[in-house]
């Protein structure tokens, strides 16, 4: 027996009159709890995540409309969920099945073949190749499926086809097809409230209907099918492909906060009526929009995008994904360059206590190593605590606050004038804290750098130190501004020093 979450929606009718208020339920999943809890828009709070497998997870993600370059809008959205699929996979043991669709076929892609006055496959394939190449270079593990539309023509027409004939879409005079919302009881129930739907066609039944299948229209590409000649409507491909590859239920649906109405709505409308179910997509997972100046949303249409090379000249991919994970993957994002330089800064913190602890370990004490139990316990602490936070709807922010605590923490026992030397309990400790990092997507270093090069580099930041240590002693301010100097220039070939009194050290920006 599943239990119900109850939440209220409206319903709009033909008129656009609202109907009184009716109660509309998610419904908790018959199967193995995880231990996790999401936020689900339906019930409009956090709910336990079951499944049916307590090891393997479906999750479909709605993925690019590719006409366009990418931009950091989009990279934010599948950063974050890349971040909450690496969460399920590597804390929670989850195998996680994963899909994603690419709409290659739509109105925006048949308008740039018409200005470029080239074929809309070969858009389309040209603007999926560099949205993957983006990805890569974002450290964005790409999904176990790719689907794409124009790949998946017949699913989507069986699809339609058993809608119409059990009488929750109808086929309009121009050849289009429409789903029926007066059908189906349960519209509305992803947002509490709706009061326009997609544009006025004088085929509609109602306002609120929407297309799954679009009339041919002279010059543009089209499929043939049993109804008539034309090309899906945007909702009706993930319902199809998801239930291709997943069935008549999929545990994860992903997507910007922006597709929760009408697409997400429609999706589920359409495959409850589809599967005759009363849920299809379990858990909801909406992605908050990456803003610009404010309240601006980043877009296309506002003219104010920056492209993921355009950021990857500035900051690293490590940078962008610390930025992410320091904040809610629910809310608005505000890009900035504050917000940079505080990932930036975080960052290093990370990367300068990994080097440090290296030096620790590696100093020249000669007295014998002790476990200093008291640091041992803080690390059992925030193992504990990161897994809850994580447990609370992936709750990034704070596990990375949770690290920075312990690193607080380890660097006061690493600096302590006395002769104690705790190397198990720093080295296990820097072992938590890269393992967490890592698991979370980020990558710590330049892979592109060679041993050699680093050597180099460790050659130059202790001739440094020297000559800055002497300097200091004499109070030598000229000799201090050159090293100052070469720390500065350093930082503008991507090496940061951390000066220390006893031992310097470095990472990559």
């Amino acid at each position: 027996m599943r239990r119900v979450f109850p939440v209220f929606t409206r319903k709009l009718s033909h008129v656009c009159s609202l109907k009184p208020f009716k109660e509309t339920k998610w419904l908790m999943p018959n199967g193995n709890p995880i231990g996790a809890y999401v936020y689900n828009c339906v019930a409009d709070q956090k709910v336990p995540v079951i499944l049916s497998d307590p090891h393997i997870a479906t999750w479909y993600s709605c993925g690019p409309t590719v006409y366009d370059s990418a931009h950091l809008g989009h990279a934010s959205c599948y950063v974050k969920i890349d971040i909450i699929q690496r969460i399920l996979k590597e804390f929670f043991r989850i195998k996680l099945v994963t899909a994603m669709g690419v709409t290659d076929i739509d109105d925006k892609i048949i308008q740039k073949a018409k200005e470029t006055k080239s074929d809309f496959r070969t858009v389309a394939k040209q603007y999926e190749h560099e949205f993957w190449l983006d990805m890569a270079s974002l450290n964005v593990e790409k999904p176990l499926i790719v689907a794409r539309v124009s790949d998946h023509i017949p699913a989507i027409e069986n699809f339609i086809k058993k809608m119409i004939d059990s009488e929750v879409a109808y086929v309009t005079n121009d050849g289009s097809v429409y789903f029926d919302t007066e059908k189906y009881d349960s519209y509305g129930k992803l947002q509490k409230m709706q009061d326009s739907g997609e544009p006025a066609d004088t085929y509609k039944k109602n306002k609120m209907d929407f297309a799954l299948w679009k009339g041919q229209k002279p010059g543009e590409p089209s499929w043939t099918t049993t109804w008539g000649d034309g090309r899906p409507g945007w909702h009706i491909e993930c319902s199809a492909m998801v239930s291709k590859f997943f069935g008549s239920q999929v545990d994860f649906h992903a997507g910007g906060i922006d597709l929760q109405f009408p697409h997400h709505e429609n999706e589920e409308a359409q495959s409850c009526a589809f599967h005759n179910t009363k849920q299809w997509a379990n858990y909801w997972i909406h992605i908050g929009h990456l803003h610009v100046k404010g309240d601006n949303k980043m877009s296309k249409s506002l003219k104010n995008t920056i492209t993921i090379p355009q950021l990857l000249s500035q900051h690293s991919a490590d940078t962008f994904r610390m930025a992410c994970l320091m904040s809610n993957y629910r809310y608005p994002m505000e890009y900035s360059d504050e917000l940079m330089k505080t990932a930036e800064s975080v960052l290093n913190k990370f990367k300068f206590f990994l080097k440090d602890t290296y030096n620790y370990v590696n100093n020249n004490a000669i007295e014998n190593g002790d476990y200093k139990y008291q640091i041992l316990d803080s690390l059992q602490k925030v193992e504990e605590v990161n897994l809850d936070v994580l447990k609370s709807d992936f709750d990034t922010a704070s596990c990375v606050n949770n690290l920075l605590n312990l690193v607080i923490k380890t660097n006061r026992v690493m600096k302590l004038e006395t002769k104690e030397f705790y190397p198990i309990p720093v080295l296990l400790i820097a072992e938590y804290i890269t393992s967490v990092l890592m698991k979370l997507g980020l990558k710590l270093q330049d892979v592109s750098e060679s041993i050699e090069h680093n050597s180099l580099i460790d050659t130059l930041v202790e001739f440094r130190h020297i000559v800055r240590q002497n300097a200091l002693g004499r109070k030598d301010k000229e000799l201090l501004n050159a090293c100052d100097i070469v720390r500065d220039k350093m930082k503008a070939t991507k090496v940061q020093i951390n000066d220390s009194e006893k031992t310097p050290s470095w990472v990559f920006k």
